[in-house]
């Protein structure tokens, strides 16, 4: 078993050879592209022809969600803009050949070059957990819709060990979604479940092995909430935590202020300001705040009212 510090310098030795690394997301106040099942399967066909298309680019995850993506990826600064560009005229074609009259033009990228391995730990984190938070009926590693249901989970890789071989998309099938016969020479995306499965074209191996081991990689996506904060203001997103993440948050902002971690017996002006900054610095809606520091919703309702 490797050491601490042996499995760090060799998560630190293939950031180093693979650098540089790119979170790449669009605006989340945008139209819905994605409405129901049938869609989000089209458009995992999608991303799976377009990682086909730019070889160059390896996809370490990524998540789709109605009205916004967010990818991240290794390679040149150059071949990551010309993914996306790829990706958009893809959906556009697609949309199209649906006859949707949505507008891929509030579809602005935004790409930041990662520069350390712990902002690109937390931003592969941010990704897989965001289709989770805005469905409470699914975990980060049942979200169908990305690559975060695959990462360390032997189960899934061995089933589509198993079965891929027999399933790559057609070329009949390549063309009905993307309306070109661009991808017509490129082998698969390979299915699963009746999609492409990014374990045919996202290196989920490689984003594994940016992390010690599968604890450490719990650890980010169940734990390590400040950072998830960090990369939402920084992207302009309104993330949202459950209810045992906020309560973490409240029990340190209790102990902080009063020297104890019990928030339902702290005084007014105490509770008065933990709930401003749950509200302002963590995005917590008001029946979340007045649960976990117990004060009534009213009281609350009147401190943030709705707009």
């Amino acid at each position: 078993m490797k050491t601490f510090y042996d499995a760090e310098q060799y998560c630190c030795g293939i950031f180093d050879s693979l650098w540089p690394f790119w979170h790449l997301w669009t605006p989340e106040d945008a139209p819905v592209v994605f409405r129901n099942e049938q869609d989000f399967m089209d458009g995992m066909g999608i991303v799976g022809i377009c990682a086909k298309l730019t070889p160059e680019i390896k996809v370490l995850t990524f998540q789709l969600m109605s009205n916004h993506v967010h990818f991240t990826l290794s390679g040149p600064e150059a071949e990551a803009k010309s993914f996306y560009e790829t990706l958009i005229a893809l959906l556009s074609n697609w949309l199209k050949s649906r006859k949707r009259t949505v507008s891929l033009d509030t579809w602005t990228p935004s790409l930041r070059r990662i520069e350390t391995m712990s902002d690109l730990r937390n931003v592969i984190a941010y990704n897989n957990r965001n289709g989770f938070l805005v469905h409470p009926e699914h975990t980060p590693f049942s979200y169908p819709w990305g690559a975060n249901r695959y990462y360390f989970n032997p189960e899934a890789k061995l089933r589509f060990s198993q079965n891929a071989d027999k399933t790559l998309m057609t070329v009949r099938t390549k063309r009905d979604l993307v309306r070109s016969h661009i991808a017509d020479g490129v082998a698969g995306p390979a299915m699963s479940d009746g999609y492409a499965c990014p374990l045919d074209y996202c290196d989920i191996e490689l984003g594994e092995k940016l992390f010690r081991n599968a604890t450490h990689y719990l650890n980010h996506i169940t734990r390590n909430v400040e950072s998830q904060k960090t990369i939402a203001a920084e992207i302009g997103e309104r993330i949202f935590y459950t209810d045992e993440e906020l309560f973490n948050v409240v029990c340190t902002l209790s102990k902080q202020a009063s020297g104890q971690f019990s928030p339902a017996t702290l005084p007014k002006e105490m509770k008065t300001s933990i709930a401003k900054t749950l509200h302002f610095e963590y995005n917590a809606g008001n029946k979340q705040i007045a649960r976990m520091l117990r004060m009534d919703l009213g009281v609350v309702n009147a401190m943030f009212p709705k707009q």
